[in-house]
């Protein structure tokens, strides 16, 4: 089992940009931690990149992978709002059981150690806030294709959710379906983020 991290620019090169943080060294700090911590526990670290974050990432914060991937310019023409399209298509690329870790978690310990035989793993389970409804209710007129997954969501009768800080495990086969209908959901929607 290996350890990946994913980061996609959503084809912004300003180095200053926040990416959501409080202000942009946060942001970068936050990677140099997450790396740092992961490759103090872990035998491989890889990650999973566009030519902008080889560049940030490896060429001027020196961060330690094992292994670079600069493939995720491929993702360039979706809207850089759709960040969590970086991870499904890290997700698709994996051909052994992974675990893909955010760039804002730090862990203290091997998370293979603990988790290496699991089938699928996530951070936590958490029930959606009225955040995510409002966000739903705003997104939901502009969708022209909703998949069966998320009928029950949309219709209220569910509101689990996992969070996907961590996840991962030894079962591709769950992470092939996955990533192919998350990919279907967004191709067949045109959908105005900003």
């Amino acid at each position: 089992m290996k350890i990946v991290q994913s980061f996609w620019s959503g084809n912004q090169t300003d180095f200053t940009n926040n990416y959501g943080w409080y202000s942009y060294k946060h942001h970068w700090m936050s990677w140099i931690l997450s790396c740092h911590q992961l490759v103090k526990h872990h035998k491989e670290v890889e990650l999973y990149t566009d030519c902008f974050g080889y560049e940030i990432l490896i060429t001027k914060l020196q961060l330690p992978y094992t292994k670079v991937h600069v493939v995720l310019d491929e993702l360039n023409h979706y809207n850089k709002n759709l960040w969590a399209i970086a991870k499904i298509r890290t997700f698709q690329l994996q051909t052994e059981p992974f675990i893909h870790v955010d760039g804002d978690v730090f862990v203290w310990d091997s998370l293979i150690d603990k988790f290496e035989n699991s089938n699928l793993i996530t951070q936590n389970l958490e029930v959606t806030t009225d955040y995510y409804r409002e966000r739903w209710n705003v997104i939901f007129p502009q969708l022209s294709f909703l998949p069966n997954e998320m009928i029950n969501y949309h219709e209220n009768k569910s509101n689990l959710a996992c969070n996907m800080g961590i996840i991962g495990g030894t079962n591709l086969d769950f992470f092939k379906v996955y990533t192919q209908k998350s990919v279907e959901f967004v191709d067949k929607n045109n959908i105005d983020f900003d």
